[in-house]
């Protein structure tokens, strides 16, 4: 497939939160492999942009490596990436540490608390994250785009306001690939999303006569 449906990317942005919400465990690591998990990324790899990250993810996780093992390093990968155990190398998973003046907790937190209430989205309270945790923000873009809300557009923008970094980090800070892979296949989907807004304003522009007005100014 070249582009996905809108119901499939839903779930594709839904499937991401688990990957940056927290770390896989075996159970998870056996079905990416073997289980029906597989036929998901299968159904990703079609799809020829997506393909290298969806190779990506799987190279972390070979056959020869026993389940167990492959999700106690990525264990110990996620908190050096994204849990401050990297230090100064750490990659903030939190929109306010990438916009600003990257200190947590600022404007961002609060426009996501008030984002979620409105789409009566609840955070499970053993997640204890800010609201502009990358997890949080993605279950709400997969609700929005899910039921094609038009508030995808707002969340859409926010995301590209700073998921790009977010994923160029990723990119650079992970040699081992799966985390690397999961934020190349979020570059692509914010990018789509991006596309599909400019898009829509331009048609919308149109059908309110703009473009029609400019072709007879011409």
């Amino acid at each position: 497939m070249s582009e996905l449906d809108r119901l499939a990317e839903a779930d594709l942005w839904s499937w991401l939160v688990g990957v940056f919400a927290a770390p896989p465990g075996a159970g998870a690591i056996e079905a990416w492999r073997a289980g029906p998990a597989r036929e998901r990324l299968d159904d990703l790899a079609e799809d020829a942009e997506l393909q290298p990250f969806v190779a990506r993810m799987r190279a972390a996780m070979p056959d020869a490596e026993s389940a167990a093992a492959v999700a106690a390093r990525l264990n110990h990968l996620y908190g050096r990436l994204f849990l401050g155990v990297g230090g100064p190398s750490t990659i903030p998973p939190y929109e306010s540490a990438h916009v600003g003046e990257g200190r947590l907790f600022q404007a961002p937190t609060a426009e996501m608390e008030r984002l979620v209430a409105a789409h009566d989205l609840h955070v499970d309270p053993a997640f204890r994250e800010p609201a502009d945790h990358l997890a949080i923000e993605l279950a709400l873009m997969a609700r929005l785009v899910g039921a094609d809300h038009p508030d995808r557009a707002a969340l859409a923008a926010r995301l590209a306001g700073w998921t790009p970094r977010f994923c160029r980090l990723c990119a650079g800070g992970d040699a081992d690939g799966f985390f690397a892979g999961a934020a190349g296949l979020l570059a692509v989907l914010v990018a789509r999303e991006s596309r599909r807004v400019a898009v829509s304003v331009e048609q919308t522009q149109f059908n309110r006569g703009e473009g029609h007005d400019d072709r007879q100014r011409a």
